[in-house]
This record gives C-alpha cells, structure tokens and sequence, in this order.
C-alpha cells in the first residue's frame, strides 16, 4: 500500500484473472500520475477480456488488478459480470421448450411478428362462456408433435389457451406454470378470465401457403375487467418447419396488450411435471420481456445437450435419479443409479433453465455398476448461494429429470 500523503506517481498494472470462466487476452496496462483527491485512468492501453461460452450469464467473474509504482502496491479485486440475461430465451424445460421473445436479438428463432387477419377469412368457432371445443387437425397438416408426442387433435379454450389432443378443462383460474393441476398439454398465449359471450370473435384458419394453423382472439374482453380487451394469436407451425425435436413451432402473436397485469402465459406437459412460465398476472422471469403490443413470441424445443451424441458400441441403459429431502433446505443429496456405462454428469438447473451449477464433468465416462452419491450444497458456480424456488436436477442425457424445491 502506499504509505500516507506521498503522491501517487506513473504506475504499472497486471490485470489477473480469478475465474475459470474469464480469460484476459491483454493484462498489461499504465496509469498516469494521479494527485491527491484525482482520477487517472488506462485510457490508452485497454486491458481485454473474454467470457467463455459457458460462462454464467449474470454471475460475477473476478479479476486481480495489480498495481505497482513509487511508493504504491496495492491488489484491487474486481468483479466482471458476463452477459445480460435479458438477451437470452426461458428456458430450455427438461425436454427442450426454450420461449423466445423480441429481446432475444442473438438467436436465429427470435419471433417475427407477422400478423395474419383471420376476421371474415377463417372458421368463426362459437365459443361461450368457459368454454373448450375440439378440433381435428387438418390431414394436410399432419399432426402436432408436443413434448415429444403425436397428436390428431387439439383443444381451444375460451379463456386464452390451447392444448395438444382432446380435453374438456376451461380453468380461468391461471397459475404459474409448470403446474400439476393446470389443464394438460397446455399452450397459455392468453390465459385469463375472457369472455367472447360479451363480444369480439374467436377464429380458426389454416393458412396452408404458411404452413401454419391459427387461432385469433379477436377484441375478446376479460370477464371481469370493465372494458378491457385483447386481439391476439396463436400459430401452430406444421413439420415443414423443422426443430432440432420435431416438436411443432408455436408462435404467440400480441396485436394489443390492453391489460398486461392479468393473462398468464408459458407452456407445460401433460401431467405438468416440466413446463415453462413467461409471464403470470404481470410477474416476468428475468429473461422474460415484458408482454406488449405489436410483438411476438415463439415456442420451440432445442435438442439438450448430450442427447444429440450418443456413446457408442455400448449397451442400452436404465437410469434412476433420485433427489432428497425434497424440500431441502439448503442441502440436497442426489442419488443416480445406471446399468452399463454412460456419460455422466448431473446438472442443475432454475426454473428458467439456467444452468446454476455442474456437480460431475460432462466428459467422464464411469462404470455405473453401484449408484452414485452427488450433494448440491444451495450454490452456483461461483459459491453465491441461490434464492429460493423451483429447480431442476437433471442427469447427462435428459433421460433423467428430478424437480427440487429449495427453501430457506
């Protein structure tokens, strides 16, 4: 350290890096002379960084700036935040779903916003108050690939969604998706309390040109909210579009956003053990733009990482994944059990899909004769301890999901 009251003269700094995750490509810099109570700064000599691609988005990486000159020695931590998570799409779920949005502007699958009018073109659905209708998908079309399952029919709610196959649920109660008890093979682009029976329309049409089924809430008021409607909607891509899933593209398409605070809308499987939530009653996930008019959003599954590469020449195998006290608080044991040998790691992920921490490497190949024991101590990569909520604790190939909640 500098002794007290002599000045500061020319000094040499060494730029450090702490983290595994930050590389300085030039660590070399100089400062000017600076006086008492003054400022200088490396103006003509940047130091350079670079985050590697698997850094966490948001999470501090932490350099060592150090200092050197007449009279002066010092080490200054500095922490570097990578990324701006707004920039990134939810998820992907445990099956692949990722929700892009308009902010998402390094992404090949950002929506575009391509509004098609169905008033006076398509088939107008008489839907009454709380209402599902089932529809046939059109033999042109094919069927709907959702969560990994084919289906020849599909549902439309009068309160805002639509659902893969057959069913007769017309919840207007929204939730927080994934959720248990919410309708099955979920799709929510609008799903609130609405009522077509005090006026707008609900249409259907199949835009073959597109390659694409629509459904379009048009000016649909919400039940209990006094002059407050929503023209929105809902496109169903067909296979010619492919995904690295086959899963079908959805596109969510939003020609007015008149009540942002009431309609819920994500994604979830049949059950609703893995799902996605972009918005509910004006909450956002932080990599979640907010809804608003002129805008799109657009479902599509990615392939996980690890199911696209195989290990080869080895047997068929059987995975068990177990994780305990589920609950936790702070401390979760996780148990995984295999027969034949695998690629193995365990991840864990947040409700959005982030990846919060890795407890095995993606590259060890390990005989799984006898189970394996893994603790996940509450933290991330970087040791912060993480808030509590919903997390995902997944195995190598996404053959093996567990749901964890974590309270403090």
């Amino acid at each position: 350290m500098r002794n007290a009251g002599s000045p500061v003269g020319a000094t040499t700094a060494v730029l450090v890096s702490r983290s595994p995750w930050l590389e300085v490509l030039d660590g070399s810099g100089a400062f000017g002379a600076a006086g008492e109570n003054e400022t200088t700064a490396s103006a003509a000599d940047w130091f350079r960084v670079r985050a590697l691609s698997d850094a966490s988005v948001e999470e501090p990486a932490y350099c060592d700036l150090v200092l050197s000159g007449s009279g002066y020695d010092d080490t200054v931590r500095i922490p570097i935040v990578v990324g701006d998570s707004m920039n990134l799409p939810a998820g992907p779920d445990a099956h692949g779903y990722r929700i892009y949005d308009h902010t998402d502007s390094c992404y090949a699958s950002m929506p575009a916003y391509e509004w098609l009018e169905l008033r006076g073109v398509g088939t107008k659905l008489e839907l009454g108050d709380d209402q599902t209708v089932v529809l046939p998908l059109p033999s042109s079309f094919g069927t709907w690939r959702y969560y990994g399952r084919d289906y020849a029919r599909f549902s439309v709610c009068s309160n805002g969604f639509i659902a893969a196959d057959s069913t007769d649920r017309c919840d207007f109660r929204d939730v927080v998706l994934p959720y248990a008890g919410a309708p099955p093979n979920l799709v929510a682009f609008l799903w609130d309390n609405l009522d077509p029976t005090q006026g707008g329309a609900v249409w259907y049409y199949h835009d073959t040109a597109g390659h694409r089924l629509i459904v379009e809430f048009d000016s649909v008021p919400y039940f209990a909210v006094s002059g407050m409607w929503e023209k929105v909607q809902v496109q169903l891509y067909d296979w010619t579009v492919p995904t690295p899933t086959r899963d079908n593209t959805i596109v969510a398409q939003y020609q007015t956003m008149n009540y942002p605070a009431g309609p819920s809308v994500g994604l979830q499987n049949s059950d609703g053990t893995v799902g996605l939530c972009h918005a509910y009653n004006d909450w956002y996930p932080r990599v979640s733009a907010p809804l608003k008019a002129g805008t799109a959003l657009r479902f599509e599954a990615v392939q996980l990482a690890g199911a696209e590469e195989p290990f080869r020449a080895e047997p068929r195998r059987t995975r068990v994944l177990s994780v305990g006290p589920n609950p936790c608080r702070g401390m979760a044991f996780i148990r995984l059990s295999s027969v034949g040998r695998a690629r193995t790691s365990v991840r864990i992920f947040s409700s959005d899909g982030r990846l919060v921490r890795l407890l095995a490497p993606r590259s060890s190949v390990l005989d799984l004769q006898s189970p394996m024991s893994f603790v996940w101590d509450g933290r991330d990569a970087s040791g912060a301890l993480v808030g509590p909520g919903l997390y995902f604790v997944q195995a190598a190939t996404g053959d093996a999901v567990q749901k964890l909640a974590l309270v403090r």
